[in-house]
Protein backbone atom coordinates (compact mmCIF):
# COMPACT_ATOMS: atom_id res chain seq x y z
CA UNK A 1 0.00 0.00 0.00
CA UNK A 2 1.20 3.60 -0.47
CA UNK A 3 0.22 7.54 -0.41
CA UNK A 4 -0.92 9.65 -3.10
CA UNK A 5 0.71 12.06 -5.34
CA UNK A 6 2.57 9.50 -7.19
CA UNK A 7 5.11 8.46 -4.61
CA UNK A 8 3.32 5.44 -4.38
CA UNK A 9 0.64 3.50 -6.01
CA UNK A 10 -2.30 1.10 -5.46
CA UNK A 11 -3.37 -1.93 -7.18
CA UNK A 12 -7.09 -0.50 -6.74
CA UNK A 13 -8.71 3.25 -7.84
CA UNK A 14 -7.94 5.64 -6.33
CA UNK A 15 -11.25 7.10 -4.32
CA UNK A 16 -12.98 10.92 -5.08
CA UNK A 17 -11.02 12.17 -2.14
CA UNK A 18 -7.89 10.58 -3.04
CA UNK A 19 -7.75 11.77 -6.22
CA UNK A 20 -8.55 15.16 -5.36
CA UNK A 21 -5.98 15.22 -2.88
CA UNK A 22 -3.24 13.83 -5.36
CA UNK A 23 -4.36 16.83 -7.57
CA UNK A 24 -3.56 19.54 -5.01
CA UNK A 25 -0.44 18.15 -4.68
CA UNK A 26 0.17 17.75 -8.26
CA UNK A 27 -0.62 21.48 -8.75
CA UNK A 28 2.13 22.25 -6.07
CA UNK A 29 4.93 20.40 -7.74
CA UNK A 30 3.84 22.04 -11.06
CA UNK A 31 4.36 25.00 -10.37
CA UNK A 32 7.42 24.36 -7.89
CA UNK A 33 9.09 22.61 -10.56
CA UNK A 34 9.30 25.48 -12.75
CA UNK A 35 11.85 26.88 -10.69
CA UNK A 36 12.89 23.18 -10.03
CA UNK A 37 12.63 23.85 -6.39
CA UNK A 38 10.84 22.26 -3.51
CA UNK A 39 8.33 26.07 -2.64
CA UNK A 40 6.48 28.40 -4.42
CA UNK A 41 7.07 32.21 -4.36
CA UNK A 42 4.11 34.20 -3.67
CA UNK A 43 4.45 35.27 -7.64
CA UNK A 44 3.62 31.59 -7.95
CA UNK A 45 1.18 31.13 -6.18
CA UNK A 46 -0.90 34.26 -7.13
CA UNK A 47 -0.64 32.34 -10.82
CA UNK A 48 -1.61 29.35 -9.29
CA UNK A 49 -4.40 30.53 -7.32
CA UNK A 50 -5.40 32.63 -10.73
CA UNK A 51 -4.99 29.89 -13.19
CA UNK A 52 -6.23 27.12 -11.33
CA UNK A 53 -8.70 28.45 -8.51
CA UNK A 54 -10.58 30.71 -10.11
CA UNK A 55 -13.58 30.67 -8.27
CA UNK A 56 -12.13 29.45 -5.18
CA UNK A 57 -10.07 32.78 -5.15
CA UNK A 58 -12.51 35.05 -5.85
CA UNK A 59 -14.84 34.09 -2.86
CA UNK A 60 -12.02 34.01 -0.62
CA UNK A 61 -10.37 37.42 0.41
CA UNK A 62 -8.03 36.19 3.16
CA UNK A 63 -6.38 33.80 0.06
CA UNK A 64 -4.89 37.09 -1.29
CA UNK A 65 -4.28 38.68 1.58
CA UNK A 66 -1.61 35.92 3.08
CA UNK A 67 -0.31 36.10 -0.34
CA UNK A 68 0.92 39.36 -0.22
CA UNK A 69 1.48 38.71 3.63
CA UNK A 70 4.33 36.56 2.16
CA UNK A 71 6.99 39.25 1.65
CA UNK A 72 9.15 39.70 -1.68
CA UNK A 73 7.26 38.35 -4.22
CA UNK A 74 10.27 36.84 -5.89
CA UNK A 75 12.49 35.78 -2.92
CA UNK A 76 9.63 34.76 -0.36
CA UNK A 77 8.83 30.67 -0.27
CA UNK A 78 5.83 29.26 0.43
CA UNK A 79 6.87 25.57 0.98
CA UNK A 80 4.60 22.26 0.78
CA UNK A 81 2.98 22.23 4.28
CA UNK A 82 2.24 26.10 4.08
CA UNK A 83 0.50 25.77 0.75
CA UNK A 84 -1.59 22.62 2.07
CA UNK A 85 -2.70 25.29 5.15
CA UNK A 86 -3.90 27.76 2.38
CA UNK A 87 -5.45 25.49 0.52
CA UNK A 88 -7.24 24.49 3.54
CA UNK A 89 -7.89 28.04 4.69
CA UNK A 90 -9.34 28.99 1.39
CA UNK A 91 -11.96 26.05 1.16
CA UNK A 92 -13.12 26.80 4.52
CA UNK A 93 -13.49 29.91 4.13
CA UNK A 94 -15.30 29.72 0.69
CA UNK A 95 -17.68 27.01 2.89
CA UNK A 96 -18.54 29.42 5.24
CA UNK A 97 -20.02 31.74 2.57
Amino acid sequence: MSAVGGYCSWAEPLTDVERAIETVINQFHCYAVKGQKEYLTPNEMQELVVQKLPHLGKCVGPLDEKIECMGDPDEAKLEFGEYWDMMGDAAKGCRRK
